[in-house]
């Protein structure tokens, strides 16, 4: 009887699939299913497995293919029931209505990645609202927009999305309208570095939130709040935000907000040096964030949160076996950004222990930053991240060259603050 044959690696399982849309669902169940090879997980390289290493079975992609395909066509069947309901809607004339329905598919598209149709949706819903009297209806385009801007890392763009909702939404008295565009112009401020500006713009949604009793506007700008409160280093403000932000959220039992909120309170705690509180309130935030609709990106920051701490503690053990939680995360709901990330930390993790092998997770992050995910911002991430690494082993020629490719690409992307941290961090290896 003959020996069954081995999986296929997954690198080399990709290299043998065009880079076709059509066949990004089958790419996605590819990933899911790799499993790490039993010999290797056991042998000297298994501390260095990354998804690449892993193995695929063609039988096993052969047997989940049918379930699958169901899944494709039941999205498939949900997004021409959206359709269905724009043109129902263009037809009794409730054009607020078609907008609505686009914007829904466009949200529909984002919640499986497919980033590039929702932007289509959400285009087309913007160009239809436009036209109309009413212009609550193009805010809410405005805005998905915005917030589709700053997950592709476009800042500029998003920003310019969010003032144009902010201008009409307080043109047209439209309360929820403006404090919604107040919280989106403050996050593309916190995710440029411009403290002021975010202080400005969620301080406002804050005040206006208040004004019109609005309980889960007010928990979610007094959350943001209280992060950059932390950021700026004033951890007592912080922690006055987060508290009423937590209060807020427990009453009206948000297990989303909760986990988000208590995955702040335990950055806050992490920061003041109360590690063991820290620990806990990211042990509670993850028990919320399972009680949520299915979150794994919420589940996956707060692991890696939690694997940081056991970074800086020195509990390598610990750090270890929560990034392979956050990997298996990553892998099994196809969130190729946040397994680069996870790789990133596995290499930073490698470097705090002085071992030049850690290069392998950080070519592997990058290898998912620029195929997979096709980020820019991503890739600039882990090239900073990958320069400090060999920075730390003394490898200076190296560093200098990875930090010069992450200083390109947030040169790139207008991300004026990083690149002057990198600059700064070029200088300090010149002096």
């Amino acid at each position: 009887m003959s020996s069954p044959l081995p999986p296929v690696r997954v690198e080399k399982a990709l290299e043998l699939m065009p880079e076709l849309e059509a066949l990004a669902p089958l790419r996605a169940l590819l990933i899911s299913i790799a499993r790490p090879d039993e010999r290797a997980l056991w042998s000297s390289s298994g501390p260095y497995l990354t998804l690449g290493k892993r193995g695929v079975d063609p039988d096993e992609l052969r047997r989940r293919l049918p379930q699958a395909l169901h899944r494709i066509a039941e999205h498939v069947h949900v997004l021409c029931k959206t359709y269905l309901e724009a043109l129902e809607a263009r037809q009794r004339g409730d054009s607020a209505g078609v907008v609505g329905a686009l914007v829904r598919g466009g949200r529909l598209e984002e919640e499986v990645g497919r980033l590039a149709q929702a932007r289509a949706w959400y285009e087309l819903a913007l160009s239809v609202a436009e036209a109309l009297q009413d212009r609550r209806p193009e805010v809410e385009a405005l805005r998905a927009l915005g917030y589709l801007c700053l997950r592709l890392g476009q800042h500029v763009e998003g920003a310019r999305q969010f003032q144009r909702a902010f201008a009409l939404a307080e043109a047209e008295f439209d309360q929820a309208g403006t404090i919604a565009a107040c919280e989106g112009l403050g996050d593309v401020a916190l995710a440029q570095g411009e403290w002021g500006g975010a202080q400005a713009w969620y301080s406002r949604g804050l005040r206006l939130a208040e004004a019109s009793g609005d309980e889960g506007q007010m928990g979610r700008l007094e959350r943001r709040l209280g992060v950059l409160a932390r950021k700026q280093g004033d951890l007592a403000t912080a922690g006055d935000f987060l508290r009423r932000a937590r209060e807020r959220f427990e009453a009206a039992g948000r297990a989303d907000e909760m986990a988000r909120v208590l995955d702040a309170q335990g950055r806050l705690d992490a920061q003041l040096g109360r590690h063991t509180a820290a620990a806990a309130e990211y042990r509670e935030a993850l028990a919320w964030a399972q009680r949520a609709p299915r979150a794994p990106g919420l589940e996956l920051s707060i692991r890696l949160n939690l694997a940081e701490l056991d970074l800086e503690m020195g509990r390598w053990l610990d750090a270890e076996g929560e990034l392979r939680r956050a990997e298996q995360v990553a892998i099994a709901a196809n969130l190729a950004g946040r397994l680069a990330q996870t790789y990133t930390l596995m290499g930073k993790l490698r470097g705090a222990q002085q071992d030049e092998t850690g290069f392998v997770f950080f070519e592997q992050a990058i290898e998912l930053a620029r195929a997979v995910e096709r980020s820019a911002a991503a890739e600039a991430q882990v090239y900073h991240a990958y320069g400090l690494f060999r920075s730390q082993l003394g490898q200076q020629d190296e560093a200098r060259a990875y930090l010069e490719r992450a200083r390109e690409l947030f040169d790139s992307l207008g991300e004026a603050v990083e690149r002057e941290r990198v600059d700064a961090e070029l200088r300090a290896m010149s002096a």
